[in-house]
């Protein structure tokens, strides 16, 4: 639970000594700004596409609901596109190429590019705790400084 975890963050950063801010990210969803982007995360330099598991990968976990076919489907394969030697803006052409229908809320497939902290533009933090929370609430995986 959320409140579990946030006394055990509590308690650590009191025992460590350390002042930093707790931030609670709500795990993507349909609903939210920005659904219709698919995450592209590169190396450290930002340069180079390396995916979630460095698989190179980038990947669209929602079904693409479009207006000119008319149902849903899941784009990629498996909602994932191989952009193994690719730059984040050649993967994310790639992508905008595979599904160039808006969906039935008249957004179109776009891209972030996500660079990792401490990596090029995105310096790493030691005063900031990220939480990310499942669409139910629960805390989805270890907390990280960052």
């Amino acid at each position: 639970m959320l409140d579990d975890c946030l006394e055990i963050l509590n308690q650590e950063l009191i025992q460590l000594q350390l002042d930093a801010e707790i931030v609670i990210h709500a795990k993507r969803n349909i609903y939210q700004d920005g659904y219709n982007k698919v995450v592209i995360i590169t190396d450290m330099t930002g340069e180079t596409v390396m995916g979630r598991n460095n698989d190179h990968k980038a990947w669209y976990p929602f079904y693409w609901d479009d207006a000119v076919i008319g149902y849903p489907y899941m784009i990629g394969v498996d909602g994932k596109f191989d952009c193994t030697g690719k730059t984040p803006e050649e993967c994310c052409q790639n992508i905008k190429a595979s599904t160039p229908n808006p969906d039935r809320k008249g957004h179109y497939i776009d891209c972030h590019i996500f660079v990792p902290y401490g990596g090029k533009g995105n310096p790493k933090r030691t005063d900031r705790v990220l939480v990310n929370l499942s669409p139910d609430g629960r805390v989805q995986e270890a907390p990280i400084v960052s």
